[in-house]
């Protein structure tokens, strides 16, 4: 994160002053960070194209290249003021381009910045230089008028030479990118050139003798304008203007007293530019910086411009408020001094891997450490912003308070192991109890002499213990939800061979299971399902043998189905065995069971007998 910014048109500010980014790239003035060795870090998009700067000037760019060596002893005026804060103002300077002969003239103005370097920011006056320029040739023309005026009162010239007067004043008045309107002693108009016919949409002969007061959107706005020329003798402000069509137009007026050579007024003239244009955009931006303002601080969520240092450029009041620091207090601090260090440097991996480019953006729960000792729990979303040569520029974080979420889920995480241990006390009870029924059965067996009664008892006690066995997995299970079933079939099977007092050696038992979990809706039908079919086997399936082979298989098919085989390689059923009018009350709860799980079943007695269940999960 330790990267040096190299200086492009939009390398990152580095100083609270400009924290505003966006409106510091898209000012109408050229911004310039000069370093403690004079060199400079940073220039915004408008001095990179005043001065022509090129990406091959970046490196090792200093003032000296670019300022006009006649202007030395003033720019280093300028920079000591600035240093020793004594408010040097304005200064004008010369600066020439870096990529053409061409000279500009410039207003500079300054000040420090927190690590010592100067922000110089300079203002392109050489159109206002020029408009001053053209203004005085306009007091020419007025100078000229003045003396055209003496000339007719005086009468003592010749009329040829008063013509050609004329005709002077005429081209300069005509040729002026300004409006410029003549009065006489009562402000009847008597002058109206063409770039005031153009802007008030007046020709000149509609409006010759006409009051000045045409040209005003009211008698106030007039009233003013020549209360100041009568007082003063002049006038430079601005002005609201009304056009033929009726609209209303701001122009900067700059108007004086017509005087003859005896210093008697005999009119007036004004000089006017409009300026509307400029008055609406300066306005636009105002309100446009306000709004976006207010949006940013009264987001209910923090928000923060970084650094690639870890600084914090910018913050809102609701990211102040979560961490109870004020704005100029965060400004002084880096984002890494506020959170648990242990966290910090697990999240360094996520910033560099967004410098690199490897990801946009991420999202991590952080822990903070408000001003007042206080532990924050944010969730902080952070991304990286990239100028326009796709350099990294600085970050923008959110932070979401979680702080009451995190408690709310630590009482929920109790609430949660309290009710598992109470399922898990329901579980170990249900078996108890079954246990209970099942030596119940036992001890009631003793009286029985019986041997079908027996039997049947019998099959009841390995019905209960199979389901049993579903809540003991369910006890022992991590989840309390789902029972592994590919270990309970071998415990269910393994628990009706020695029921069946199978000798060792004898019947093999072979298993092929997938790892599966099954809820409990699913688990009881299906181990009764095993309960019933192996305890066939063992019964009937061996009769007269001493040897033969149990297989059961349990697999998860591609389509969510599950897939369960109970096979033995016995003397089989008779090959037309219909399961639907068995007579055998196992066999016919086996069917009623593949219902209960909306399986299908297939019994294939081809080579002893197999059993083939297709079901979903309940």
């Amino acid at each position: 994160m330790k990267q040096k910014a190299r200086m492009s048109s939009s390398t990152k500010l580095k100083t609270p002053s400009s924290r505003y980014q966006s409106l510091v790239e898209n000012l109408p003035v050229g911004v310039l960070i000069i370093n403690k060795n004079n060199g400079i870090d940073y220039a915004n998009p408008h001095a990179v194209e005043m001065l022509g700067i090129k990406p091959e000037d970046y490196e090792n760019l200093k003032p000296v290249q670019f300022l006009h060596p006649s202007y030395n002893h003033e720019f280093d005026l300028l920079i000591k003021g600035i240093k020793n804060e004594s408010s040097p103002g304005f200064i004008e300077l010369k600066v020439q381009r870096l990529d053409r002969p061409k000279v500009l003239e410039v207003e500079a103005s300054g000040g420090m910045l927190n690590d010592g370097s100067v922000q110089l920011m300079l203002h392109d006056i050489s159109t206002r230089k020029q408009l001053a320029r053209e203004q005085l040739r306009a007091q020419i023309a007025e100078e000229t008028n003045l003396q055209l005026q003496r000339e007719i009162i005086e009468r003592n010239k010749a009329e040829k030479d008063l013509l050609q007067a004329q005709k002077y004043a005429r081209s300069i008045i005509d040729s002026s990118l300004d409006m410029i309107v003549a009065t006489d002693i009562d402000y009847n108009i008597n002058e109206f050139n063409a770039a005031a016919e153009s802007t008030f949409g007046y020709t000149k002969e509609e409006v010759l003798g006409k009051n000045i007061s045409v040209l005003f959107s009211d008698e106030g706005e007039m009233a003013k304008v020549l209360k100041k020329i009568n007082e003063q003798g002049s006038l430079a402000n601005e002005i609201i203007n009304k056009k033929k069509d009726g609209t209303f137009f701001i122009s900067f007026l700059s108007a004086s007293v017509l005087r003859n050579e005896h210093g008697e007024a005999v009119g007036a003239m004004g000089v006017s530019r409009d300026i509307t244009a400029i008055k609406k955009a300066e306005e636009e931006l105002r309100l446009s910086e306000e709004r976006h303002r207010a949006i940013y601080d009264q987001a209910y969520i923090g928000i923060a411009r970084i650094a690639k240092m870890g600084r914090f450029l910018l913050v809102n009041e609701r990211l102040c408020d979560m961490l109870d620091y004020s704005a100029d207090e965060l400004y002084k601090k880096t984002f890494y001094e506020l959170g648990v260090q242990e966290e910090v440097e697990e999240s360094l991996v996520d910033w560099d891997q967004l410098l690199s480019g490897k990801i946009k953006n991420f999202s991590r729960e952080q822990t903070y450490v408000r001003k007042d000792g206080a532990i924050l729990s944010a969730n902080v979303t952070v991304s990286l912003v990239r100028d326009s040569n796709n350099n990294p520029n600085y970050f923008v974080a959110v932070f979401e308070d979680i702080t009451e979420r995190k408690e709310y889920e630590k009482q929920l995480e109790e609430s949660i192991k309290e009710k598992e241990v109470l399922l898990k006390e329901v579980h170990h009870r249900v078996k108890n109890n079954m246990q209970v029924i099942s030596s119940i059965l036992n001890l009631q067996s003793s009286y029985i002499t019986d041997e079908n009664a027996l039997g049947i008892i019998r099959e009841s006690q390995d019905r209960i213990k199979s389901m049993s066995f579903v809540h003991e997995s369910l006890y022992q299970s991590k989840t309390l939800s789902e029972v592994n079933f590919a270990e309970y079939i071998q415990n269910i099977t393994r628990n009706l061979y020695h029921s069946y007092g199978r000798p060792e050696g004898g019947i093999e038992l072979e298993f092929d299971l997938d790892n599966i979990y099954l809820n409990l809706d699913t688990s009881i039908p299906c181990g009764l399902i095993i309960n019933e079919v192996v305890s066939n086997s063992l019964k009937y399936a061996f009769e007269g043998r001493d040897s033969g082979k149990i297989r059961v298989e349990f697999k998860k098919k591609s389509d969510e189905k599950m897939k369960l085989i109970i096979s033995d390689d016995g003397i089989g059923l008779p090959k037309d065995f219909d399961i639907e009018n068995a007579e055998s009350l196992g066999l016919q709860l086996v069917t009623t069971l593949v219902t209960q799980v909306s399986g299908k079943l297939d019994i294939d007695v081809t080579n002893g007998t197999s059993f083939n269940i297709e079901f979903k999960e309940q």
